[in-house]
């Protein structure tokens, strides 16, 4: 039987619809790799480990026997499960595996699970998406990293039919991310009244945008009734939409603590539309952002917290075509043509 060139195994969502990181990334990779050529691709969707197991076993199995390599893209549920099955079928099938890691915590992930190191190690190649993370990897002894960043495949926006006179009070911010407390989503409500109430006047307003986490529905209904009118949930873009939907911003809010925070598409996304972000130093924001220079990170050189960043911006009125420009060079590190080219050559497909 011939083999099939690749199997991705990752979250695809069933005949659902997502627009989380893990499964828009999953669904952008398998899209990126067919655009470069890769026509013989089949897939093994992990949102069926809980439907349909089975199914998902022998989808797996049949891959390391019948696929010349595999792509894992996995939660960390998925890692305990997949990763001991893939490090046992390798040794008999061969099979080329690489692991495409899904946020920023697997070093941690490795603390807690030292059988991780044995398995990471033995795959052709572990795939992370900043320097921080390969740091992190590395200084725990995994020997095979690379770094591919969170690509995404947009047409930026044309900056010279951008003026600054488009922008005026009030001054439009949101948020653009799964909504759950640990994406700040409060501290971004709170920040926008504290300017306004500092003022005197309706300044700001936010729009908060993203699917609502379930544990987080009651608290964000009560912050909502308890807000002005100038904060509004706005709903759910799809990755597709997400351009269109953000040029009309001043600025993006991210005031994250989320703990699996890797390269986050908000940021990469954001510049596309060629808007600012203000973001926490957390994990790999500072790492995307160049402080003052296409957004703001705090605490640091120009804001000690989310109301100083936004301040900021807004004192920036005069100079925000320039800023908007600096965006859109950011954005073209995220563009997927070069980094599909690295991966189709590591997958030495003919």
């Amino acid at each position: 039987m011939k083999k099939s060139d690749l199997t991705v195994i990752g979250h695809f969502g069933g005949t659902e619809t997502f627009n989380d990181g893990q499964t828009v990334k999953t669904k952008n990779l398998v899209k990126e790799l067919r655009l470069a050529g890769l026509k013989n691709i089949k897939i093994a969707d992990t949102y069926y480990k809980k439907k349909n197991p089975l199914k998902l076993l022998v989808q797996t199995i049949y891959a390391l026997f019948f696929s010349k390599n595999i792509i894992i893209l996995l939660s960390t549920n998925g890692l305990r499960f997949f990763l001991p099955l893939l490090y046992y079928g390798k040794k008999v099938s061969k099979v080329r595996i690489f692991h495409d890691v899904i946020g920023g915590r697997l070093g941690e992930y490795i603390d807690k699970n030292p059988s991780f190191k044995k398995y990471l190690n033995s795959f052709d190649l572990n795939i992370v998406e900043t320097v921080l993370l390969k740091d992190e990897l590395i200084q725990r002894g995994i020997v095979n990293v690379e770094i591919i960043p969170n690509f995404r495949r947009m047409d930026p926006i044309d900056i010279s039919k951008v003026k600054a006179d488009d922008y005026s009070i009030p001054f439009k911010f949101c948020t653009f991310s799964r909504v759950i407390k640990e994406k700040g989503i409060g501290d971004a409500i709170e920040a926008i009244e504290a300017i306004n109430t500092k003022n005197k006047s309706n300044l700001c307003q936010l729009d908060i945008y993203g699917p609502i986490a379930k544990e987080y529905q009651v608290e964000f209904q009560q912050l909502l009734e308890e807000s002005s009118e100038m904060i509004n949930y706005v709903g759910e873009v799809s990755p597709d939409e997400a351009v269109e939907v953000l040029k009309n911003y001043y600025g993006v809010l991210f005031p994250t603590y989320w703990p699996s925070e890797g390269s986050a598409g908000t940021i990469s996304e954001s510049f596309f539309a060629g808007v600012p972000v203000i973001a926490t130093d957390w994990r790999c924001n500072a790492e995307m952002i160049k402080d003052g220079i296409d957004g703001i990170i705090y605490p640091g050189n120009y804001a000690q917290n989310l109301v100083d960043g936004i301040d900021w911006l807004i004192s920036k009125n005069a100079d925000i075509i320039d800023i908007k420009r600096s965006c859109i060079e950011a954005s073209d590190y995220y563009q997927p043509d070069k980094h599909i080219a690295r991966l189709v050559k590591l997958l030495n497909v003919k």
